[in-house]
């Protein structure tokens, strides 16, 4: 695992591209968020890469949060947040990463998020899916290192698929049949009309 800390005084959208360029290879890259930042909105162009890198993605939130920042963290793979930390969503432009997030989280938090200007809670943030959830003061981020690669990369691409359960199926399937080992066997299996014949999956 690999921890960066977001610079509030350093442009987000650099920053961003430089987690995206140095996230090459599979693993997990766990980002902290603490502190103010009122930068605009990025596009998404600017956000896109956050949401297909190799890695999975795991935000941290020490402070409330809102704008740019709010919209990177929400659009992580998985959310944690700390103690008395807000979600303020009070945007008078929904930003693309903020409704792709929330979509992503389903129509309640999508409703909530964008019709009701009050910040939102750790718990109630939980409950609409939009993180997984509030840790305890001192208590370590739960990051998913005891997991296989296999297992990282399916669930990482089913949570990155919009609501499309069986678009989510195909993708993990073929994301599976790859990370085994065995994609020139799917693929000569298939082109001569046989039944393949896989090994065993490995970490």
């Amino acid at each position: 695992m690999r921890t960066v800390e977001w610079n509030p005084a350093s442009p987000l959208p650099d920053q961003l591209k430089s987690w995206c360029d140095e996230s090459v290879a599979p693993g997990v890259l766990h980002v902290v968020f603490e502190g103010c930042g009122f930068e605009e909105a990025l596009s998404w162009k600017q956000l896109a890469p956050w949401t297909r890198t190799r890695v999975v993605t795991v935000a941290e939130l020490r402070s409330s949060l809102r704008g740019a920042a709010l919209a990177v963290a929400l659009c992580s793979d998985l959310v944690y947040l700390r103690p008395a930390v807000e979600l303020h969503l009070d945007e008078a432009r929904p930003s693309p990463g903020l409704v792709w997030a929330l979509g992503r989280a389903g129509r309640s938090a999508l409703s909530r998020g964008l019709l009701d200007a009050a910040p939102i809670g750790g718990l109630e943030a939980v409950r609409f899916g939009l993180a997984q959830r509030v840790l305890g003061g001192e208590e370590p981020v739960p990051v998913p290192e005891g997991a296989s690669e296999v297992a990282r990369t399916t669930v990482r691409d089913v949570m990155r698929v919009a609501v499309d359960a069986r678009s989510a199926i195909e993708l993990a399937s073929f994301r599976l049949l790859f990370a085994s080992g065995d994609p020139k066997e799917g693929a000569d299996a298939f082109l001569e009309r046989r039944k393949p014949v896989f090994g065993d999956l490995e970490d």
